[in-house]
């Protein structure tokens, strides 16, 4: 056996955030390791997702620079990097810098990294005897030979979930936004201030298309249609809960046993104290409260109060929210969007269904937690083939039984609430690579500490 035939001591699976932490737990903790990275397709895994490339500068982060570092022994990394190579951009603590700059940072953070990196789409992952084998895409070899590489361990660092598209989509409609931005020519957008443009949610994604748009010079009317019907809220400096407070706000968790009686309790204390400290102080027992209710109380809470939930918790930055509150052509409505067998788009609320007629329908309704393991996305075929098992929420997978596989991200919602903002991702990275290492001593016969 050749030495590139042999055995890839750990394979990351995923090109984003997630996979560069994981990379990077790798290296500092077990530097001897022999080490695959798996990144997606080119165009997006050198890119490090599309929200992280491009030009603009008007896609902002929405947490502060020196909560975004990706090393969990410096989680200011990020900030320090900023500072130390582009002194010039003179950023501050408490800024919320441009989403580029963050890609230009994982991208230095991997400069002299030790890792075969291949791009392209996993197509399936088998386990062969002790090792697993990960059958690549015909784009995702490298001149390596035509065998499909196979690992001793896997770390599966997915991502987001892919929202399902929606049946009958006319043709101005768009189901990838990102893919679209990246597309365009490097000034102007191909439209007229006549026309109107439909932007269907009112996430993150949603708010940079708005912002990206007006960037580029269009004026024209833009209709942001969601269920909430409301953007999320702004960041603003709100003075930790005193350490009284925040005892009987955890006694008064510690008795909630339902969705009901959960959110009964964050109500009580956010009409009482600054509701943004409130939900500060829930932010490192989060996945605890979660695991504590019950499968049906959790799916009411999915149910009921999620999008509430991630508008107060996923905040953007306080300049941003004022741009569109001052955007006079730009309207915000609560709905639902549908396309009808016709083609038509019809927007539905309580006054009944409209139908609307835009010159261009941009999809950013956000991931697809609840539908993350429908369609054919690897996640899927996982489940499947027997791999992975599915949360019984049905919006991720069960930590793996096997101790050779681990699922860093997204792709763990359902077991987790919290498992996809940066400290959760270089947390999970540390501890798969932690939980690995202590495997392959107890394999080898030495008690792990």
């Amino acid at each position: 056996m050749t030495a590139i035939d042999a055995p890839y001591d750990l394979a990351v699976i995923g090109g984003g955030p997630a996979g560069v932490a994981t990379v990077l737990a790798a290296r500092a903790l077990q530097p001897q390791w022999r080490l695959l990275w798996c990144r997606g397709p080119e165009t997006v895994g050198r890119a490090f997702l599309p929200a992280y490339g491009g030009s603009s500068l008007v896609h902002r982060l929405n947490v502060p620079v020196e909560r975004m570092g990706l090393d969990a022994e410096a989680p200011v990394d990020f900030f320090d990097w900023l500072r130390r190579e582009h002194p010039g951009r003179e950023v501050v603590p408490g800024q919320f810098v441009s989403r580029r700059w963050f890609g230009e940072y994982l991208e230095a953070r991997l400069a002299g990294v030790d890792a075969s990196s291949r791009f392209g789409a996993v197509d399936a992952l088998r386990k062969d005897g002790d090792l697993w084998r990960i059958d690549l895409g015909q784009d995702g070899f490298d001149g390596h030979g035509a065998s499909a590489p196979r690992a001793r361990r896997v770390a599966l660092c997915l991502g987001m979930p892919a929202g399902l598209p929606m049946p009958n989509a006319p043709r101005h409609w768009v189901s990838d936004s990102w893919a679209w931005w990246r597309a365009l020519p490097a000034q102007g957008v191909p439209l007229r201030d006549n026309h109107t443009v439909l932007v269907v949610g009112s996430g993150l994604t949603a708010v940079d298309m708005v912002l990206g748009l007006r960037e580029r010079g269009f004026r024209g009317p833009i209709r942001a249609v969601s269920p909430g019907g409301r953007w999320s809220q702004a960041h603003a400096p709100a003075a930790p809960l005193t350490p009284d407070v925040r005892e009987a706000l955890d006694e008064a968790l510690d008795e909630a046993s339902t969705a009901r009686d959960l959110l009964g309790v964050l109500r009580h204390f956010a009409s009482r104290h600054p509701w943004r400290a409130v939900i500060d102080a829930l932010r490192a027992d989060t996945n605890a409260r979660w695991a504590a209710l019950a499968p049906d109380e959790q799916r009411r809470v999915l149910r009921h109060a999620f999008g509430a939930w991630n508008r107060h918790r996923h905040r953007m930055a306080p300049d941003v929210r004022a741009a569109l509150e001052a955007d006079a052509a730009l309207s915000l409505e609560p709905g639902r969007i549908r396309v009808d067998a016709d083609g038509r788009i019809v927007k539905r609320d309580r006054f009944g269904e409209t139908v609307l007629d835009v010159a261009l329908a941009l999809d950013c309704r956000g991931p697809g937690f609840r539908a993350a393991l429908a369609g054919d996305s690897l996640l899927a075929r996982l489940v499947r083939d027997g791999v992975l098992e599915a949360h019984p929420l049905g919006t991720g997978v069960r930590s793996p039984a096997d101790p050779s596989l681990a699922v860093v991200g997204a792709a763990r919602f359902g077991e987790r609430f919290e498992t996809s903002a940066v400290p959760e991702l270089r947390q999970q990275a540390v501890e798969a690579l932690r939980f690995f290492g202590s495997v392959t001593r107890a394999i080898c016969g030495v008690i792990p500490a």
